[in-house]
């Protein structure tokens, strides 16, 4: 059973639209966690692919630095 009170006015829910109220309700929390886990998802691999790229580059430019750089 569902209660719903709005402007003092009590509305209750039974039978076939309880249940579907609760379906709709539960489709919405599913696609928001599903939306949820794919934003996370992209979000980890964005910046892994940064990091596979950003890593070796900054290893190369040291690399180069040291090798000619100024020996004091």
């Amino acid at each position: 059973m569902i209660v719903i009170t709005r402007n003092g006015e009590t509305t209750v829910l039974t039978g076939w639209r309880e249940w579907a109220v609760k379906f709709v309700i539960f489709v919405a929390a599913v696609l928001l966690f599903a939306v949820m886990a794919f934003l996370m998802l992209g979000i980890a691999v964005t910046i892994g692919a940064i990091a596979l790229i950003v890593i070796p580059a900054l290893i190369i430019v040291g690399l180069f630095a040291s090798m000619f750089g100024r020996r004091a």
